[in-house]
């Protein structure tokens, strides 16, 4: 996917962020003295483009950098070096503009107050934002309605779940009516049903409904793959791949695998499969009544067909042949490892 830079609703150009290892005290007396404090650099000469109304996915482990980078597009730190832009506005020159187009969304839910109902927390966080009156009043009606809470709004924040605490954070993002949302790994505390709900809410409601342009810091790789159009596989502050995810396969050049089950294994039988033109790996399964072979091709012509006959030409009788699609964590490890070589 082409993002045209009249589409574009955020560009990042060769952005690079380090940080003092030197905390406190420590690193303000080195600064007095004259003394130079040591950084860690965290970003390093991160592009991308995103387009309006996408949903865009960073993917990485902790500690990758994706936390640093929506800080930086959220206005809540500068870069050493390069440009980011917002709806056209650059972030680093005109933050309080561009902070007019932004709703931040973390799952630290300390940001808001406790003893104070969900209600009272948004009247607050919206009267920070400017918004007063009876606007505030109708958008906070209509962004608790578009997380399932207008009914629970009126209870203490303290005594919310954890799923309805990131819901409301979600709602409170969304107050300023925003034109793109930054998600900073919302599902990390949420348990399987509710993180399933707000998945559906972030793709269903959000994009495919409200328009808005989503990206979605994850270390889930599941999660990436089923709501993102897109992908930024980020690793050691460096992105290593983007695409599609789907398509990330094949940008790879990732291996072709396929589960072949069968009645019974042979000597036969795997000699045949281990001797086909771009096998790879082979893997076996034995099952109660059947033995499931997982096989490794290279994606190569004809590859296909020379396995499907060395398996049919086995004495052994074949129950099921279907190709398998690569699993995320394989096309992570696969970006991940090679970049650690690269270096």
């Amino acid at each position: 996917m082409t993002v045209a830079m009249t589409d574009a609703m955020l560009t990042v150009e060769h952005v690079d962020k380090s940080f003092p290892v030197s905390h406190g005290f420590s690193a303000m007396f080195r600064a007095m003295v004259g003394r130079t404090v040591p950084r860690r650099q965290v970003l390093f000469d991160v592009n991308l483009t995103v387009a309006r109304g996408e949903l865009f996915g960073l993917l990485g482990p902790n500690g990758a950098g994706k936390s640093t980078l929506l800080k930086l597009l959220a206005t809540l730190t500068v870069p050493d070096r390069g440009r980011m832009t917002i709806d056209g506005i650059d972030v680093e020159r005109e933050p309080l503009k561009a902070k007019r187009r932004i709703g931040l969304c973390t799952s630290d839910e300390r940001s808001f107050y406790f003893r104070l109902t969900a209600r009272q927390n948004m009247e607050f966080f919206g009267a920070l934002m400017g918004l007063g009156g009876a606007l505030l009043k109708k958008r906070i009606d209509e962004c608790s309605e578009l997380v399932d809470l207008r009914d629970m709004l009126d209870q203490r924040f303290g005594g919310y779940s954890s799923g309805m605490r990131v819901r409301l954070a979600v709602a409170r993002a969304l107050l300023a009516d925003p034109g793109i949302l930054f998600l900073d790994e919302p599902t990390r505390a949420v348990d399987p049903v509710h993180a399933e709900d707000l998945r559906a809410l972030i793709r269903r409601n959000l994009v495919d409904g409200e328009g808005k342009t989503v990206i979605l810091a994850t270390n889930l790789l599941d999660e990436a793959w089923d709501l993102c159009d897109r992908v930024a596989v980020v690793n050691r502050g460096r992105i290593v791949a983007l695409a599609p995810p789907r398509e990330l396969d094949a940008e790879l050049d990732a291996v072709a695998r396929y589960r072949v089950t069968v009645d019974a294994v042979d000597d036969d039988l795997l000699n045949r499969t281990r001797t086909v033109p771009g096998f790879r790996d082979l893997r076996i399964i034995r099952r109660e009544r059947s033995v499931d072979l997982h096989v490794e091709m290279e994606p190569r012509a004809g590859a296909l067909g020379a396995l499907m006959r060395a398996v049919s030409w086995s004495a052994t009788g074949v129950r099921d042949f279907r190709p398998v699609e690569n699993e995320p964590v394989d096309v992570f490890k696969k970006v991940t490892l090679q970049d650690d070589r690269d270096r």
